[in-house]
């Protein structure tokens, strides 16, 4: 993360679930007295470190990671190399799904009778660090009027702000998320009353090098 352009700017690495990111530092030239940084964040991650950086490892906690410098002077900045491990630690449930990219489809899971989806099942949805994520689909089935209707719902989490939003019975569900992860969720009654949902996500351009990643809530973008 050196060179023109790369002063301040920002890297997503991803891996298939049931991986972890490593990084190792191999060359640095931050000046913290001067506010430079390194930042990482992800589920379940923040971090923001400068000192001591050459030789440092780290291992995220799950299977994305967002590496964000700021540096300001031209030519400084970090040298990383990354990898991935399987993870120690089982935080994902057999019928979890992730997407990659700046747009694709979705369709809620349907796993078999014999999973067990204590708690549901979860989508992950991952875009380009210095972008939005708009979510669009049509919910069906979903028991409205029926005993045990509450417990069949989708919810949808920003990563970063950790703002949800719970949708509940038949309808047309439009969502925006203020940074460039989001979670959604298929409860275990929706996935009982054999409900569906079909729809898209795609990208929005938000925030800029140089604004911080908590104010994100920038304008909207095509």
């Amino acid at each position: 993360m050196r060179g023109p352009g790369q002063a301040d700017c920002a890297v997503a690495i991803g891996r298939p679930l049931g991986e972890v990111v490593t990084l190792r530092v191999l060359e640095s030239s931050l000046n913290c007295s001067a506010g430079e940084m390194l930042l990482l964040w992800g589920r379940l991650t923040w971090r923001k470190m400068c000192r001591k950086l050459l030789g440092m490892t780290f291992s995220s906690k799950t299977n994305t990671l967002v590496v964000r410098q700021r540096c300001g002077r031209p030519g400084g900045g970090v040298l990383l190399r990354y990898g991935s491990q399987p993870t120690p630690e089982t935080f994902y449930r057999e019928c979890d799904m992730q997407l990659f990219g700046p747009w694709g489809e979705i369709v809620s899971p349907s796993p078999s009778p014999a999973a067990r989806n204590a708690g549901g099942c979860r989508l992950f949805i991952n875009v380009a660090p210095h972008a939005r994520i708009a979510i669009r689909a049509l919910a069906t089935d979903m028991g409205t009027g029926t005993e045990g209707a509450n417990d069949s719902y989708i919810s949808i989490r920003d990563i970063h702000s950790l703002r949800t939003t719970t949708f509940r019975g038949q309808q047309v569900l439009y969502w925006e998320s203020e940074s460039s992860q989001a979670e959604m969720e298929f409860s275990e009654g929706f996935l009982k009353a054999k409900a569906s949902l079909r729809g898209q996500y795609w990208m929005l351009q938000s925030w800029v090098p140089g604004q911080d990643p908590q104010s994100w809530k920038g304008k909207e973008g095509t």
